[in-house]
């Protein structure tokens, strides 16, 4: 009889983060990915998915607003010979800050660089990011939200 792997699991949060016709990646450890972070007991997914946000970029997390619940992702990987399910709950975020405030890349988290990519430069990026973040980029790009989000840049 086979005995049952445990499996511990992991739950974070973390953003697709908007600013006008751009989206903010973090480039960390060879791979570019989006901000997110681990969810304290007590704490909830929409607050870490700010407090990470702001911890990893530099971004103000007053000037960070939730504009829309997104699906999780799941993956599964070995820590210490553990096997463990990481849940990440994604949101979509507007930056209503100024352009120019400065991206500071979080090298304490190995984040070597924040970069804001518009969205006709996606495709390079989801070159060399994981699976999961390219599947959740392209749910969001064919959401009928994202259309509607387009035409209003359009209307400026």
């Amino acid at each position: 009889m086979k005995e049952s792997m445990k499996l511990n699991k992991i739950k974070t949060a973390g953003g697709i983060v908007l600013k006008d016709d751009k989206i903010l990646f973090i480039y960390k450890r060879g791979i570019w990915d989006l901000p997110k972070g681990k969810v304290e007991e007590g704490s909830s997914s929409r607050k870490t998915a700010k407090i990470e946000i702001s911890e990893e970029t530099g971004l103000p997390k007053k000037q960070l607003k939730i504009l829309k619940k997104l699906i999780p992702t799941h993956y599964h990987k070995k820590v210490d010979g553990e096997a463990i399910v990481k849940k990440t709950e994604w949101f979509l975020i507007k930056f209503n800050g100024d352009e120019h405030t400065p991206l500071i890349p979080d090298k304490n988290e190995g984040i070597t660089e924040c970069k804001w990519f518009a969205f006709d430069e996606l495709v390079l990026v989801l070159e060399k990011s994981h699976e999961r973040i390219r599947y959740l980029i392209e749910f969001f790009l064919n959401m009928p939200y994202y259309k509607k989000y387009r035409l209003g840049l359009n209307k400026k």
